[in-house]
């Protein structure tokens, strides 16, 4: 009897660590230099759903307590921003042109949908996104160009 219930502990131990096994997002992206009389950095929201949640994962601008372009990114802001007290806990100031690499964890989900948008002052706005899918033999999604962002490369390790 102490056999198997210690076989039946350690079955369930391993089969509970593949399913807190987390995910790691890395998502490449580049800011493309815009030729503009006046070029304002971009704000930039990444972000991950599933169903009806959200899981905000970066947030780039600028930083102030009431940034009123803060909700040009519209779809982020309707999703998490006017509703998430904690935005400041994973925002960093807006960059400039550029590529870019950043990496998340994601342990709550095995499919979600990845979500990157950005949005400059007085400019244009873009938002792209791919399905993604932990347990598939993908490893790397690619998203075209937009108007205010680059390719985005997205690789996906467990």
């Amino acid at each position: 009897m102490r056999v198997l219930l210690s076989s039946y502990v350690l079955a369930i131990s391993l089969g509970m660590s593949s399913v807190t096994s987390a995910a790691n997002v890395e998502v490449a992206f580049e800011i493309p230099r815009i030729d503009t009389e006046r070029y304002v950095f971009p704000y930039v929201a990444i972000w991950a759903e599933n169903g009806r949640e959200s899981k905000p994962l970066l947030v780039w601008h600028l930083q102030k307590k009431e940034d009123e372009w803060l909700s040009d990114l519209r779809r982020w802001w309707r999703k998490i921003g006017r509703y998430d007290d904690h935005v400041d806990s994973m925002t960093g100031a807006t960059k400039g042109p550029g590529h870019y690499t950043e990496s998340f964890e994601i342990n709550e989900w095995d499919t979600f949908k990845l979500y990157l948008e950005v949005s400059r002052q007085d400019g244009g706005h873009s938002l792209v996104n791919t399905e993604i899918n932990t347990t598939d033999s993908i490893h790397h999604y690619h998203i075209p160009a937009e108007a205010e962002i680059g390719n985005v490369s997205v690789t996906i390790t467990n």
